[in-house]
């Protein structure tokens, strides 16, 4: 950090973006799926008493599905006595379409069934209820409520299995009830082994079909299978990954997999068998290693032909070892990359994705640091990183590609936050942070098209509504975009020109170019001096990047070329390390030179980041203002003459606070102004054909 202690003198400059593009996610709704007086079930109360592993079931793991424009949501009914498995349907065509919900008879079994057999009343965490809508035969299927369970132990619950009638995935909000569902089985196909299942998918292909997934067995002991839906039946259970092997190389996959581009990915950690004890045989604590392949196909059996990220032909199942050096689909081992402990400890399932163009990314996060593996597309070589804006993968957020991004959401301080990196860099931004008043602790997400939906659990601590083991649950829709930024300015906040004395730099990652302007105080002002190039001039939205964590009513006093704008409100952030826009629309820069000036009316309640204006239409300078027009005598007692061979120009006149004062028809070249006061005043004319001119004029 630099204390300035004097009136600095310096070059300040604007950086023009050229060529750069810039993604964005813009919330368009929130909407409750729970109704008033329900929510969804939370495992509240106390570990090893109120639940085992984790106190989130709903909304967690494979929960969520999106397609013909409707979305699935899969949750469990809060509290500890209700439990019943549920399904609630929008449909996102019609505006303001309800949300409608199907309750199950089929209620959480708990840990180990204990609540069906009396002995206990504890939640188990991954018992998760994953959907999947088949578009060959608009069928819905729920896999649900499993965690290595037998037959022997419960008969009728140890593998859950709901799939609706034909035809009955998008029926009208009334026709949405239970009895578009066949009843409850024990298995996707007669015949097949079910047993000791836990973590269910169920992935879509292109040609509508369906992958489910599972694991069979344990903790570091478990084989994951596939089967297919091809729009009529399941498949046999296939052998994809072999976790049950001889030690030291017994383990399972902790990971998953996803159709992306018309292709079908898996990407994991391990988890060997050993790992939990003291001195694990490969020498890390949890989860190690980042693993990757890929099939062409649809994978329908254990003959589809599979690649590891070298595009190198590997054969079925799968089967990691410990050596590292041996295992054709390992990319990397972050435990030796960034492990600070003796047995550097891994916990999380990886996040990864793969982008159209073909660039990987993997996150994860060892002894408490986020970590990132990345390689662009067209090179062979892995690069990786830590710390800095680096997303959190323990969030159980996925990360996603779109148009040239990679991307994901978490939850900072209980707000919906998206933060970005062009696809093959390490070069992370915040693009989207929540500025509501709930606060959610937990979620998933799904992406389809240019959407993107987050469906959330409230954060009900301190809260008199929705307490416990029920709280509410909400959806979110965005929509994403790329923008072209050559036609965006933009400067750092300590790039100023002058400033006054007292004026802080601080050095921070989360802010653009490591730094932002803290110690703002009452008063205290930084002004920036800067040309514009002829074809550059025009009309331009000002944006004044900053953060506020703790007011409403932070302030400045922004002056743009002389017109002031009173008391502009700095959005708030509710962080120091979350940085926002606060817009001036529709200001003018003239060709040569431009000044910006801010001035803080509030201490210390925003830090100011960057500025950035973006061009919203030149002013066509060559052809309406440089050689066409001309305003004399100026100053003046008031009467201006215009001089330009356009017909039909309007104009407006604006005082030095921004309002607008008088506008109408230029009649005869001439206006008269002579009613106001002496002073410095702005005169906005614009032609037929939308070119704007705007000049600065003194009324004496």
């Amino acid at each position: 950090m630099k204390k300035i202690l004097f009136i600095i003198v310096t070059i300040g400059f604007l950086n023009t973006i050229n060529g750069q593009k810039q993604f964005s996610a813009t919330l368009n709704s929130t909407t409750k799926v729970s109704k008033e007086g329900e929510g969804g079930l939370y495992f509240a109360g106390t570990k090893n008493v109120n639940y085992r592993f984790s106190q989130r079931i709903s909304p967690h793991g494979d929960c969520i599905d999106v397609v013909n424009g409707f979305a699935f949501v899969t949750w469990y009914k809060g509290g500890m006595d209700q439990r019943n498995l549920m399904l609630s349907r929008k449909n996102l065509n019609v505006a303001d379409s309800p949300w409608v919900t199907i309750e199950f008879p089929h209620k959480h079994v708990g840990q180990s069934g204990e609540i069906l057999k009396g002995t206990g009343i504890r939640g188990d965490s991954h018992n998760t209820a994953a959907i999947g809508i088949s578009t060959i035969d608009n069928t819905i299927h729920i896999i649900y409520d499993m965690h290595a369970y037998n037959k022997t132990s419960l008969p009728n619950d140890f593998f859950n299995y709901s799939v609706s009638k034909k035809n009955m995935a998008f029926v009208s909000d009334a026709e949405f009830t239970l009895d578009i569902f066949n009843t409850k089985r024990n298995y996707l196909k007669s015949g097949q082994d079910y047993e000791r299942m836990t973590y269910p998918m169920i992935h879509r292909a292109d040609d509508g079909s369906l992958v489910a997934r599972y694991r069979k067995g344990g903790s570091g002991n478990g084989d994951i299978l596939l089967a297919h839906y091809n729009g009529t039946s399941w498949s046999n259970n296939w052998l994809f990954h072999e976790g049950t092997l001889p030690l030291p190389n017994r383990n399972n996959m902790y990971g998953g997999e996803r159709f992306l581009n018309g292709k079908f990915y898996s990407g994991f950690s391990i988890r060997y068998a050993n790992n939990n004890n003291d001195n694990p045989t490969n020498g890390y604590a949890y989860n190690s290693g980042l693993y990757f392949a890929y099939t062409n196909q649809v994978p329908k059996s254990q003959s589809s032909q599979w690649f590891n990220a070298n595009n190198q032909a590997i054969t079925l199942p799968i089967r990691n070892n410990i050596d590292k050096n041996s295992d054709p689909v390992k990319i990397g081992e972050p435990g030796d990359d960034f492990g600070t402990a003796t047995n550097p400890r891994t916990t999380s399932d990886p996040a990864w994705t793969v982008t159209k163009n073909g660039a990987i990314h993997f996150i994860t996060r060892v002894d408490n640091q986020n970590v990132h593996y990345y390689r662009a597309a067209g090179t062979s070589e892995f690069s990786k990183n830590k710390g800095g804006l680096i997303p959190n993968p323990q969030v159980r957020g996925e990360i996603y590609s779109y148009q040239g991004f990679v991307f994901m959401v978490e939850i900072i301080s209980g707000k919906v936050v998206v933060k970005v990196t062009p696809e093959g860099k390490n070069d992370w931004s915040t693009v989207y942070s929540g500025t509501e008043t709930i606060r959610f602790n937990h979620f998933d997400a799904f992406v389809e098209n240019d959407k993107l939906y987050v469906y959330l659990m409230q954060d009900t601590r301190n809260n008199t509504v929705g307490e416990g083991d029920k709280r509410p649950l909400y959806f979110q829709e965005f929509t994403l975009a790329v923008n072209d930024k050559s036609n965006t300015i933009g400067v750092e906040a300590e790039d100023f020109t002058t400033a006054s004395s007292g004026i802080v730099v601080t050095d921070n990652a989360a802010a653009s170019g490591g730094k932002y302007i803290g110690e703002f105080r009452t008063n205290e002002f930084l002004e920036y001096n800067f040309q514009i190039n002829a074809d550059k001039a025009g009309v331009y939205d000002f944006n004044l990047i900053a953060s506020n964590r703790n007011r409403d009513d932070s302030t400045m006093d922004i002056n743009i070329n002389g017109m002031i704008y009173f008391g502009v409100n700095i959005t708030r952030t509710f962080d120091w390390d979350i940085f926002k826009a606060s817009t001036i629309p529709n200001i003018t820069l003239n060709e040569g030179e431009n000044t910006i000036r801010i001035t803080q009316k509030r201490s210390l309640s925003s830090r100011p980041d960057k500025i950035e204006l973006v061009l919203k239409s030149t002013l066509n300078t060559d052809v309406f203002s440089k050689e066409a027009i001309a305003i004399y005598p100026n100053p003046s007692s008031g009467i201006f003459r215009i001089k330009t061979s356009f017909k039909n120009i309007t104009y407006q006149l604006v005082n030095i606070q921004g309002s607008v004062l008088e506008k109408g028809k230029v009649e005869e070249n001439q206006i008269d102004f002579s009613k106001y006061n002496s002073g410095i005043y702005f005169l906005r004319l614009n032609s037929a054909n939308k070119t704007t001119f705007i000049k600065k004029i003194l009324v004496k």
